[in-house]
């Protein structure tokens, strides 16, 4: 299993620094199926929720580092959303320790689908792309968006990343490498705050 799932995170934290993701998108369904497909006792999605969530965080770690050390990263807007991401991914993975394993793939199955149709709606030309230096910046709305990403991706250990990137692309007009740069950011500070949120619930399988 130790193996299996060191493969499974060689390609999750690939993915995750190419596109600014915490890599659960990928890994979720690959820990779900990939131990079942090779003979292996199957996890189960709580187990699965949290060991995404400390992969997420680690993952984070090093892809925000990077991405800061390349001027990508717009702190007003990755603390207006980060800190309410983290606060509200601290009570969801909380919260996820007395939900079954049913709701807690309904749940993800329904971020993906939402990440997937937000990233086909074509953005409407304005004549003038956003300067990358200076991205617009709308608190209400980062703060909406942290909370909302926040406690859904508390429960299934998810980061956020794949429905925070559509979602600042298309809510708050972030030009992409920014966006990627800002987000794993942010996804660090929920990641923190959920895997905290899991290890005090004890939902961690350590080995």
């Amino acid at each position: 299993m130790i193996l299996t799932l060191f493969g499974i995170s060689i390609i999750g934290g690939f993915l995750s620094g190419l596109l600014g993701v915490g890599g659960a998108v990928v890994m979720i369904p690959l820990m779900m199926a990939v131990p079942r497909l090779v003979g292996l006792d199957p996890l189960t999605m709580n187990q699965v929720a949290a060991i995404s969530m400390l992969q997420v965080l680690a993952a984070s770690i090093t892809g925000c580092i990077t991405h800061r050390r390349s001027g990508h990263v717009h702190m007003p807007t990755l603390l207006a959303v980060g800190i309410p991401m983290g606060l509200c991914a601290l009570i969801g993975a909380l919260l996820s320790r007395r939900m079954d394993q049913l709701t807690m793939l309904v749940i993800f199955a329904c971020l993906v689908v939402i990440a997937l149709v937000m990233l086909l709606v074509k953005k409407t030309p304005d004549g003038k792309e956003e300067e990358e230096s200076n991205p617009p910046f709308r608190a209400p709305l980062a703060i909406a968006v942290g909370s909302f990403v926040g406690t859904l991706s508390g429960i299934v250990g998810a980061g956020g990343g794949f429905l925070l990137i559509p979602l600042l692309i298309t809510v708050l007009k972030f030009p992409v490498r920014t966006t990627v740069g800002s987000s794993l950011g942010i996804v660090f500070l929920g990641a923190l705050m959920g895997s905290i949120g899991k290890i005090l619930s004890m939902q961690i399988e350590w080995a």
